[in-house]
């Protein structure tokens, strides 16, 4: 059994050649999907000058064929450890992006950041550290993110996910209609592949089941349900990491549901994590004592950041 995760571009770029060929169904469907380009400049700086509270700001052009270019800007203080601020450049800017001089780049960005910050009193330091991207030349990429395009359906993305004969699987983002062009939809897709996998070998090995032994994976069916809806709340997704029971009501997997039914935003959540469900979600040895002091940091920085909001806000 294989399992393929490349992205949708070099599906469509048909780099990789499928004997016998995939499909007409699945070869229709990466036809009819769009592969978007995201490029980006992320930099790492002496200090954190666009304030510690901020996590996203955002610049607009006065013209129209650079509104793309240096549009968002991430703050990733806050996850990074270090000062680094992310840049994204969207559209056709992205697309002269990929054939632009990276010195011009940083210097383009750094006029930008600039332009926000100066006026305003506050110095904007050059960067320690620069890197460009270039997803749409990059030939294990072919450019960054799927969508939905004209003659295509979030069908497609179910077709995608289809595997061939029971022996070829697929998994990425691009194979799942309820969180495509995610980090965690793909990561999502990997669990789904898993599951589909261990039902498919199951399968073929139904005439010897008496040899395998009885921990030998999660109850398909529910690990697949288990994803099968979005959490309407961005930013959170409800996980489970190798429970060893075929117990649909193993507590592994009702300490997931547990979570993904938690209404609310990430405090809510995260208060729902460590005091209901604590160290034990991914099972009793995973995350030991670093898991807990982990937990605990994040959870302390997240209230203190609260507080510094109410507090700016009455000033």
């Amino acid at each position: 059994m294989v399992l393929c995760t490349v992205p949708l571009g070099v599906l469509k770029k048909r780099t990789i050649r499928f004997e016998p060929e995939l499909p007409g169904r699945k070869l229709a469907a990466i036809e009819r999907m769009g592969f978007g380009l995201l490029n980006k400049v992320a930099m790492v700086f002496p200090h954190v000058f666009w304030g510690e509270d901020l996590d996203t700001f955002g610049c607009l052009s006065e013209h129209s064929n650079k509104r793309g270019e240096f549009f968002l800007f991430y703050g990733n203080h806050t996850v990074s450890g270090g000062a680094a601020l992310i840049a994204l450049v969207a559209g056709e800017a992205a697309q002269m992006f990929e054939n632009s001089d990276p010195s011009m780049l940083l210097h383009r960005v750094l006029s930008v950041l600039r332009g926000i910050y100066n006026p305003k009193g506050v110095d904007v330091p050059d960067p320690i550290q620069t890197i460009c991207t270039r997803w749409g030349g990059d030939p294990f990429s072919y450019g960054s993110y799927s969508h939905v395009r004209v003659q295509s359906s979030g069908n497609d993305y179910d077709i995608l996910a289809e595997n061939v004969g029971g022996r070829l699987f697929f998994a990425g983002e691009a194979t799942t209609r309820q969180y495509p062009a995610t980090m965690h939809g793909a990561f999502l897709s990997g669990l789904r592949e898993a599951s589909r996998i261990l039902s498919a070998n199951r399968s073929q090995q139904n005439n010897s089941r008496k040899s395998l032994p009885k921990n030998l994976g999660i109850n398909n069916d529910t690990l697949i349900g288990l994803f099968k809806w979005p959490d309407l709340t961005f930013g959170n997704f409800s996980f489970i990491s190798n429970p060893l029971t075929e117990d649909p009501n193993s507590m592994g997997i009702m300490r997931a549901e547990s979570l993904q039914l938690v209404t609310g935003g990430d405090d809510i959540k995260l208060s729902h994590l460590t005091r209901n469900l604590g160290l034990k979600l991914m099972g009793p040895s995973a995350l030991v004592n670093f898991g807990g002091s982990l937990i605990s940091t994040i959870a302390s920085s997240r209230k203190g950041r609260g507080r510094n909001r109410v507090t700016s806000g009455k000033i």
